[in-house]
């Protein structure tokens, strides 16, 4: 389902593609703005990659996404932190 988003993310990040392959925790921040260059969806927004979050969690694999905008409201349980002035889920 997700297996070219996969690829794309083992291109971009070996420690990525070493943890997907052998199953090792592995937790990342990706900005939004890369993402949707790496791993394109129809519409540029946070909420296109929350299937792909999950999915990658089953995997042990935790995907943080962080933009510059505030007042998003995450959807999924507890998955909202802020840094830096940068919104973050995961």
């Amino acid at each position: 389902m997700f297996a070219m988003d996969v690829e794309s993310l083992k291109q971009y990040d070996n420690q990525f593609k070493k943890a997907y392959e052998t199953g090792e925790k592995y937790e990342f921040t990706i900005k939004l703005s890369d993402i949707i260059e790496i791993c394109p969806r129809h519409k540029q927004e946070r909420e296109q990659y929350r299937r792909f979050t999950s999915f990658l969690k089953s995997k042990n694999i935790t995907m943080n996404l962080v933009s510059r905008k505030k007042g998003h409201k995450d959807l999924s349980e507890n998955n909202l932190k802020l840094e830096n002035n940068e919104e973050s889920i995961h």
